[in-house]
């Protein structure tokens, strides 16, 4: 079915000639905004902060838009430093607005200063709480507005001026006072579900420990020096962080405790390949419409499955051509390898054609093995013991594919395999179903926000 947008031209006087911009669901929420209130433009309402630094010290917080979660604005910091060629720098309680992809609702209410991509405006609330505004900005009341504004296929955003002029409902002191205090209200709600659905999570780990008979020493009791005999060098690593005493113990224990035989991940695999990461905004990559999913490490969330909102595409050709070796399959295991994401372990469930950069090992199982498996003891302290053990630890910490394919698992039969997953499943179905309670929680106080602020449709 084709929709028919019937535009009056006093609509498109003094407007860009983009069709988009009238989309529906904009003007609707424009006419409901004109129609409730007194209304201004975001430009009148904000300072535009422009200070911009080539410079990063290492003591400084900078702040990527991968580090800011959708729709709630929380903060999550990396240890692996940027390299940046520009920097924006904003103040403790600035607000920080996404120009790229503005339909991920990435905005951040400063708790610090720092610098941050310059894919960010930088605002200063004026004459109003920055705290509602932030509110607003969060709101399907701003984002109804931005997703029909944006420009560009492969990096869609937000032009400066349509930013700037954005049209926000005008709201007493009083009343900013009391939405801030419902909104805080269902933030809280929401994280609480998070929280019970995190504890849950952690309880894997022992649950596969206590499985396996699998008993690892406390990391706390044994001192940071790395010593290490020149036997212990021959044919292995030359740096003394991979003999660490700890190392040598955990592993030890690991070889005694576990009730079943150890593997090497190379032993069962089929493959273990990593791809290449194209040029950032080059050719090499399109949109969602034309493109192959390209898959990053960030990509892979804490479930261990895939982030399908967060992609970027590569071209047709380019999947066939210089990656066609990284194509993943279903059932696929992801690693990172490289940089702060080390040890996030994902599986691939999706019958769509995708692909990997560097900064993934991508391993294929041989038939009599369950991926789900494989990947949760991974996921474990059993595997995240072999992945700390193999990183480097440099500025960006990396760990090679032959590295990768040593890492020892203990493998029981595929029986066993399979019930320590449907557990496991079990377990996660759960932490599922408590953040979609809390995700609901959050969007039912977003709506009740915004029939205070327009009434009810």
């Amino acid at each position: 079915m084709v929709t028919t947008n019937i535009i009056h031209i006093s609509d498109a006087i003094n407007s860009r000639l983009d069709p988009h911009q009238f989309n529906q669901e904009r003007m609707i929420m424009l006419k409901r905004i004109y129609a409730s209130r007194q209304w201004c433009k975001l430009k009148d309402i904000v300072i535009n902060v422009k200070t911009t630094t080539q410079t990063l010290s290492d003591k400084d917080i900078y702040i990527g838009l991968e580090n800011i979660t959708s729709n709630t604005g929380e903060y999550f910091p990396t240890e692996e430093k940027q390299s940046i060629s520009s920097a924006a720098v904003f103040k403790r309680g600035d607000i920080l607005f996404p120009k790229l992809r503005p339909y991920l609702n990435k905005v951040y209410r400063a708790e610090f200063d720092g610098k941050c991509s310059t894919e960010f405006h930088i605002f200063k609330a004026k004459g109003i709480n920055p705290d509602f505004l932030t509110i607003i900005l969060r709101s399907n009341i701003v984002l109804a507005q931005t997703k029909h504004l944006m420009t560009g296929n492969t990096l869609p955003r937000l032009q400066t001026t349509d930013i700037e002029n954005l049209v926000l409902p005008i709201i007493q002191h009083e009343e900013q006072e009391r939405i801030i205090r419902i909104y805080k209200k269902g933030l809280n709600d929401k994280f609480g579900n998070d929280k019970k659905a995190k504890l849950l999570l952690g309880d894997i780990d022992s649950f596969i420990l206590k499985t396996l008979g699998v008993i690892l020493p406390s990391r706390d009791t044994y001192a940071k020096k790395n010593k290490v005999t020149l036997s212990q060098l021959i044919g292995n690593r030359y740096d003394p962080y991979y003999h660490n005493e700890y190392f040598e113990e955990a592993f030890k224990h690991l070889k005694e405790t576990s009730n079943y035989n150890l593997v090497r991940l190379r032993d069962i695999s089929v493959l273990i390949t990593s791809g290449i990461t194209p040029k950032s905004g080059g050719d090499d990559y399109t949109d969602s419409e034309h493109g192959i999913a390209f898959i990053r490490s960030g990509n892979i969330d804490i479930m261990g499955e895939v982030d399908f909102d967060n992609l970027l595409y590569i071209k047709h050709e380019v999947h066939d051509t210089r990656m066609k070796s990284s194509k993943v399959q279903e059932g696929d295991i992801m690693i990172a390898i490289v940089g702060a994401t080390i040890g996030q372990v994902g599986i691939f469930h999706s019958s769509r054609e995708a692909n990997i950069n560097q900064a993934i090992a991508l391993v294929r199982l041989k038939d009599g093995y369950n991926p789900e498996y494989i990947k949760e003891v991974i996921k474990s302290s059993i595997g995240q013991l072999n992945l700390d053990r193999l990183k480097r630890p440099v500025a960006r910490a990396n760990i090679n594919l032959e590295e990768i394919s040593t890492m020892l698992i203990p493998v029981p039969e595929i029986e066993v395999q399979d019930e320590i997953v449907k557990s496991i499943v079990s377990i996660r179905q759960q932490a599922k179903r408590l953040q979609k309670e809390g995700v609901e929680l959050l969007e039912k106080t977003k709506q009740e926000i915004e029939n205070i602020i327009l009434g009810n449709l």
